[in-house]
């Protein structure tokens, strides 16, 4: 049997000694355990002051999964060590295998407390930035469990400006257009994010009801990638523009 503080153990000495993750694992643990692996690491990170800011929902959109080989979303933590703003910079030599994903990003208010609908999600929503989430290839995401444990690839979030949140907006009919440099690099609507992006909250929220977590007032929420990950080379400047919402963009340097 499988001892999760065992794993939790190996994994934190991995992520402070700025390796890999223990592959060790690969083949070990179930989906749940690799969850459990996942909220005990962020609770050690809680405790040495890295502070969690909210969530991300993972393989949301389906050409996400088949690019990954995964049928069913995940999540994981975000945290305040990792967040950048556009028009930032992005250094990658130390990273492995970068890629970045297009997505929204909510921020929740109170209301998320007692949320059990889509209807109940938009009530309980402030802002909506336009994002990016930056993420590694640490371990294939065949290995599901294992990469769950890690985090889902999680690396970190860029945020272009907030705007508060307009009721009329119709987040399925919302369209991101990803361009590298001069170069329209793919397209897509919010229909992509499991039908619709406030979907992927409602999800995240019963997926962490089952561990023992809640979404709570503040929480940062990235709902999933509209577009396929797209890789990252020094040189590149990428840009996600969100129809009605607003653009992010981020320089990539060695």
């Amino acid at each position: 049997m499988v001892q999760l503080t065992d794993v939790i153990s190996d994994f934190w000495k991995a992520t402070q000694r700025g390796n890999r993750p223990p592959l060790a694992w690969s083949g070990r643990l179930s989906n749940e355990e690799g969850y459990r692996v996942q909220l005990g690491i962020a609770d050690h990170y809680q405790a040495s002051g890295t502070n969690r800011v909210g969530w991300k929902v993972a393989a949301t959109n389906k050409v996400v999964q088949a690019q990954l080989g995964v049928s069913e979303p995940a999540f994981g933590s975000l945290r305040d060590k990792d967040v950048l703003w556009s028009g930032g910079v992005l250094a990658i030599g130390n990273l492995a295998q970068a890629h970045v994903e297009c997505e929204l990003c909510f921020r929740v208010n109170e209301k998320i407390a007692t949320a059990r609908s889509v209807a109940d999600i938009r009530a309980a929503l402030d802002v909506v930035y336009p994002a990016f989430e930056f993420i590694e290839k640490r371990v294939p995401m065949t290995e599901l469990a294992l990469a769950i444990a890690d985090n889902v690839e999680h690396t970190g979030i860029v945020l272009g400006k907030p705007m508060k949140l307009q009721q009329d907006i119709d987040f399925k009919s919302v369209v991101c257009t990803l361009t590298r440099g001069e170069e329209e690099i793919s397209s897509a609507n919010g229909e992509a994010v499991l039908g619709d992006p406030l979907n992927s909250i409602l999800w995240l929220k019963q997926a962490l009801e089952k561990y023992d977590r809640a979404l709570v007032k503040g929480d940062l929420i990235m709902t999933g990638s509209f577009v396929r990950q797209l890789p990252l080379m020094p040189g590149d400047r990428v840009r996600a523009e969100f129809t009605g919402i607003g653009s992010v963009e981020l320089s990539i340097v060695q």
